[in-house]
């Protein structure tokens, strides 16, 4: 059974790109109407996002 593409190391690294450059758009608009929680929510997207890989190969891989 082949997998989809999503379902691999790449595909969960490529959302986690997407959702970073989605989030830069984010902090930027953030920026733009000066709305700090706006800026802030981008930030924790990225947070989320660069932290997706460590969490998942270190905890979630490591208990199956």
């Amino acid at each position: 059974m082949k997998k989809s593409f999503f379902h691999t190391k790449e595909g969960g690294l490529t959302i986690a790109f997407i959702v970073i450059m989605i989030s830069f758009f984010i902090i930027q608009s953030g920026l733009k109407m000066e709305g700090d929680a706006v800026s802030i929510a981008g930030l924790l997207l990225v947070l989320a996002a660069m932290l997706y890989s460590p969490v998942k190969v270190f905890i979630i891989d490591r208990k199956k």
